[in-house]
């Protein structure tokens, strides 16, 4: 039996080199042509605590995880015991031949391979087990061990040729005890196929490229789990980049330094989880008031407070609407999928200089850490936006910071053009930029600003319903949870349910016709990482659309398209 697709599980303690297994079978499949979605699920402990990594390779786009397996590979005990119950009726397990085995789950097929014996054979250290697992893995793959050896000498390469030629023999060794030991035991074939997408990014990775196209010139971040790849992503290319990043004392620094950058003209960002986004709060506001452009890319953990540092959800929606006191123009997204995380980035750059006003890109751990394969991006679709910049503007009379118009964006000089007032003020301010609480003016200013709110709505794109318009069912999801749900509607499809997606990427404002979208809705379901359904209740509130059937989330871990369908299921009996 050839399966087209299938899940393949790598378990075993931090320090392992878990990751790395996961990742060069990611390799081998991108190599292969074929497509990937790589996930993990780790504790916050360094070292010595058990990791799982799950890498779903299919030969159209995969947008998720599953919960069902087909291929564990097993690097410690833990895995044996824990991990191996997720595996589908037939499926397979490389495990250490001298791990001790618990009662055995019947219908798997449990293939004992001597990992630590074959390392030392090769004169190698135990670390090398996880090589030779990758080596039995593509023989029972059927996979080309020509692509896998070239995947295994790339991720070596830095290392040196010693180390390339220790690795390499560690996985002719799995490869060629799996050949003689295991030849009855290939229930897949990863065949070459022709797919072209070769880049392999995760979420942060992607929305740390998106920032780079959109021209970002200043980035700024204090590490936090799990948005601290963005700032080691674009430390590493700072130089081709011409970004200038600092790794700086704490998230205060981080946000008040991408401020004052956005002040002086530079498109500037900065990254943080949860607790660091709770510090920013009051300068996010004075970016409101004082009208200052600034992106922050927030990745979002389970809370409160230190909550789960490693785990996934979508607990920081209301927090980030209502991020800083009194009202301000505050634009909030959220991608769906890895690819609209570059999209998503990189259109809030345009977005923060249009309207001269905070932008928070909202992700989350599963799609911020988790990878896949896509093409290049491809720059001549990509349109930098700067907004009202004096330098396009003919220069009539006294300058006005703040002057009110009709759309409520006034227009901006960057300091050091001449005849400029550089004022930003924290305060309330008349239209010179200067302090004032004439009642009138307050109000004016106020109603200037948050114009800007509805001059944005207007131009926003429509939203749509993913998948067949007139469905029974429809999920209803923001962020992370969009690609499980969608993979959830094939396997409803094969049970006989239509459904569709409405996917809300514009947190706020939101569409103009969402209101239209969601009247026609026959049956609604929310699917939402977080305790209370905030989404649900965000629709609520703008459009009255209350939501009764809620498929909710807040143990840290991901959705997997199975659990989203059977719930759906037991809904509409």
């Amino acid at each position: 039996m050839i399966k087209i697709g299938f899940n393949i599980l790598i378990g075993g303690k931090a320090g392992e080199g878990v990751d790395v297994t996961a990742q060069m079978l990611a390799g081998l499949a991108v190599e292969s042509g074929w497509n990937f979605f790589l996930n993990s699920e780790l504790h916050n402990v360094i070292k010595g605590y058990h990791n799982f990594y799950q890498v779903n390779v299919g030969s159209e786009m995969v947008l998720g995880h599953s919960s069902k397996l087909d291929l564990v590979i097993a690097l410690d005990q833990e895995t044996l015991f824990e991990d191996i119950k997720r595996l589908k009726p037939g499926g397979l397990v490389i495990h250490e031949a001298a791990d001790q085995l618990m009662t055995p789950v019947s219908g798997i097929i449990y293939l004992p391979t001597p990992l630590k014996e074959l390392v030392k054979s090769k004169g190698g250290g135990e670390v090398l087990k996880n090589v030779v697992a990758i080596g039995v893995a593509v023989n029972l793959l059927q996979a080309d061990l020509f692509l896998a050896q070239k995947v295994v000498a790339a991720r070596f390469k830095r290392k040196g040729e010693d180390v390339v030629k220790i690795n390499l023999e560690a996985l002719q060794a799995g490869y060629e005890y799996a050949e003689k030991m295991f030849f009855n035991c290939r229930p897949f074939k990863l065949y070459s196929a022709t797919g072209d997408q070769k880049l392999m990014v995760s979420g942060n990775t992607m929305a740390a490229l998106g920032a780079i196209k959109a021209g970002c010139k200043f980035f700024s971040a204090y590490p936090m789990t799990p948005s601290t790849s963005v700032l080691h992503y674009l430390a590493e290319h700072a130089s081709e980049s011409g970004m200038s990043v600092h790794h700086v004392e704490d998230e205060l620094a981080a946000i008040n330094m991408a401020i004052g950058a956005g002040y002086a003209g530079a498109r500037a960002m900065t990254a943080t989880s949860g607790g660091g986004y709770a510090l920013m709060t009051e300068a996010v506001g004075f970016a409101g008031m004082a009208e200052i452009p600034v992106v922050i890319l927030e990745v979002q953990r389970p809370g409160p407070s230190t909550g789960l540092p490693t785990r996934t959800g979508q607990g920081d929606l209301r927090q980030v609407l209502h991020a800083g006191q009194g009202d301000f123009p505050h634009i909030v997204l959220a991608p769906g999928t890895i690819q609209e995380a570059f999209d998503l980035t990189f259109e809030a750059f345009n977005l923060a200089d249009q309207y001269q006003c905070p932008v928070t890109v909202l992700l989350d751990k599963y799609l911020g850490e988790s990878w896949m394969n896509l093409k290049e991006p491809d720059d001549r679709t990509l349109s930098i936006r700067r907004g009202k910049l004096a330098a396009d503007l003919p220069a009539v009379g006294e300058y006005k910071r703040y002057k009110l118009e009709a759309d409520g964006i006034s227009p901006r000089y960057l300091p050091g053009q001449a005849d400029g007032r550089h004022i930003q003020a924290s305060y309330e301010h008349g239209e010179d930029g200067f302090f004032m609480e004439r009642p009138e003016e307050v109000s004016a200013m106020n109603e200037k600003r948050m114009r800007k709110i509805a001059t944005c709505q207007s131009q926003l794109p429509s939203v749509h319903l993913d998948g067949s318009p007139d469905a029974g069912v429809t999920l209803i999801c923001w962020g992370s949870t969009y690609g499980p749900a969608h993979e959830a509607l094939k396997i409803l499809e094969q049970e006989g349910i239509r459904a569709n997606i409405l996917q809300i990427k514009y947190l706020n404002p939101m569409p103009l016709n969402l209101q239209q979208v969601v009247s026609g809705l026959k049956h609604p379901i929310l699917v939402e990482g977080n305790f209370s359904g905030q989404l649900g209740g965000l629709l609520r509130e703008k459009t009255g659309l209350e939501i009764k059937d809620k498929i909710l989330d807040f143990s840290g871990r991901p959705f997997a398209p199975e659990e989203i369908s059977e719930q759906v299921k037991s809904m509409v009996k």
